[in-house]
């Protein structure tokens, strides 16, 4: 069974304060499991590497003293023993979700009760395995994965449903550009929470980053596409100007840009400092006709590739 990449589309870093969140699977890339017997078999590099990461996984496992009791750790070391890997296409540290796929294929695969519709539960499961990645996780990533289904995560991660977006991908083009840098979840995630600690730093993100997400995600809900283009230039700005430091020299032009002529929007995808940056556009040829006079590397997102 593939699991797919993911697109946070609004609520990246605000997730881990309880905000709203937005996200899509993208099935251009995709990750499952597959078992090589190494008894017969070299593995090549990419298999011994995910192979040594699942026996880290496994380990991490064993050493939870009972929290992940919904897991069936005999049966997952019983694969690992027989040369278990995760044979993936997701670029690592690219903002596209490459440990929030593992995590759900180990969860569908290992959990005793995979097939609950308790959503609310399986993100926390989801969210305490992942967390051997990065330290801490929203769980949104890997349940995106999961369910394969567009997902929305309330104020106070009290509601999750899976909302339909068909209209919003009728109004607007979506692109992935790649800054040709790798960022470092983990690393980037404990910044922002260090940073949190500052008052000034925190009065601004729970003041105006967390009130502009849940606006800028009920604008799509709801179809007022209006109200949503005026947002999604001020979430532009919020991230130059306050997400700086994951936003490279060379990107912050073309965010500049966008803010000035309105012919696309660029945001953060994923926890940025490299990977990705997603691109919303209205008018798809001026947007491409950009991208392509700077030379830039993106994909087009194709909607069926989006759940």
């Amino acid at each position: 069974m593939d699991f797919p990449s993911k697109l946070v589309l609004f609520g990246e870093y605000g997730i881990l304060l309880n905000s709203m969140a937005l996200a899509v699977p993208f099935s251009r890339f995709s990750g499952r499991f597959r078992l090589c017997d190494h008894r017969f078999k070299y593995l090549s590099d990419n298999e011994k590497e995910s192979s040594g990461e699942l026996k880290r996984l496994l380990r991490y496992f064993k050493s939870g003293f009972g929290q992940f009791n919904y897991l069936d750790l005999e049966r997952f070391e019983n694969d690992v023993d027989r040369g278990l890997y995760f044979d993936s296409s997701i670029p690592y540290r690219s903002g596209l979700g490459s440990s929030g796929a593992l995590t759900a294929a180990i969860y569908s695969r290992y959990a005793h009760h995979s097939h609950t519709t308790n959503y609310a539960e399986i993100r926390i499961h989801l969210a305490a395995i992942e967390a051997c990645f990065h330290g801490s996780s929203s769980g949104i990533d890997p349940l995106t994965s999961f369910l394969k289904r567009p997902v929305l995560i309330g104020n106070g991660n009290q509601m999750i449903s899976t909302p339909d977006l068909s209209r919003f991908f009728d109004n607007y083009t979506l692109f992935l550009f790649n800054t040709n840098e790798k960022g470092n979840t983990g690393e980037l995630v404990n910044h922002f929470l260090d940073k949190y600690k500052n008052p000034i730093y925190k009065d601004k993100i729970d003041c105006e980053y967390l009130p502009l997400i849940a606006q800028t995600i009920g604008s799509i809900v709801e179809g007022d596409f209006k109200l949503f283009e005026s947002l999604m230039k001020k979430y532009s700005m919020f991230q130059l100007s306050n997400f700086d430091i994951l936003i490279s020299v060379a990107m912050k032009k073309h965010f500049e840009y966008g803010i000035k002529t309105g012919d696309f929007h660029l945001k953060l995808c994923g926890s940025g400092g490299g990977g990705y940056l997603l691109a919303l556009a209205r008018n798809f040829s001026k947007a491409e006709n950009y991208l392509i006079m700077n030379q830039l590397d993106y994909l087009l997102i194709n909607i069926a590739e989006i759940g």
